[in-house]
């Protein structure tokens, strides 16, 4: 389960905070509150999508959908509006005789 980690000073005898001790400890704040870190398990992290899988090669069949979506179907509009345009001015020139 995810955790909310986050910075702590220690302080000295004084009370007096010294930065350069700084180590982090696990909160008890819930994740959505959390101003630090989160930290993850191995299952999580692994389930998480990360660089890798966004610029991964597709499956051919997601490959095969974006052709015919980028190059098939802006052709079969075109060839539609095409044949509609050829029967609208054979129409319209049965009209001028």
């Amino acid at each position: 389960m995810a955790a909310c980690a986050e910075f702590e000073v220690p302080l000295d005898s004084n009370y007096i905070a010294d930065i350069n001790q700084q180590f982090l400890t696990i909160s008890p704040k819930s994740i959505e509150d959390c101003t630090g870190f989160v930290l993850l398990s191995a299952d999580e992290y692994t389930n998480l999508p990360t660089l890798v899988d966004i610029f991964a090669m597709p499956l051919a069949d997601d490959l095969q959908q974006m052709f015919e979506m980028g190059f098939v179907l802006p052709l079969l509009a075109y060839l539609t509006a095409w044949a509609y345009a050829v029967v609208i001015n054979w129409f319209n020139h049965l009209e001028k005789d």
